[in-house]
């Protein structure tokens, strides 16, 4: 009776250490592992009141988070705050999982290229 109790208690808590060292290992090789570039038309950008150094940048297709992070070596956040302009196309750099109906974000880590809007200028009009 106490031998299967023991095991079984033995086995719960080598699940627990098994899971709590896969969710650490993750958050550590994530930049490793989810590392993509995408390319994102601004719609518009926030600031988050309640803590310093992050922003929610929003694009057609998904929210972007813009935050300094231990884990993914980030500490530019408020330098690319200032960078993106609402209706402006960038290539990004971005750390991450997106799933839909989950509120976790993707994580942009650096501006590649900028291009800027496709207005044709005063010239054109006359062509």
């Amino acid at each position: 009776m106490i031998s299967s109790y023991m095991l079984r208690l033995s086995i719960f808590f080598g699940v627990i250490i098994i899971l709590c060292i896969l969710l650490f290992g993750f958050l550590f090789f994530e930049p490793f592992l989810t590392e993509t570039e995408e390319v994102i038309t601004v719609i518009n950008k926030e600031r988050w009141t309640g803590e310093r150094g992050k922003y929610f940048i929003f694009t057609e297709n998904e929210v972007f988070l813009n935050e300094n992070n231990y884990y993914h070596n980030k500490e530019n956040a408020d330098d690319l705050y200032i960078m993106f302009r609402n209706g402006f196309t960038y290539k990004v750099k971005v750390v991450g999982l997106y799933v839909p109906f989950v509120p976790r974000f993707r994580n942009i880590m650096s501006i590649i290229e900028h291009r800027d809007r496709n207005v044709p200028l005063p010239q054109d009009y006359n062509k």
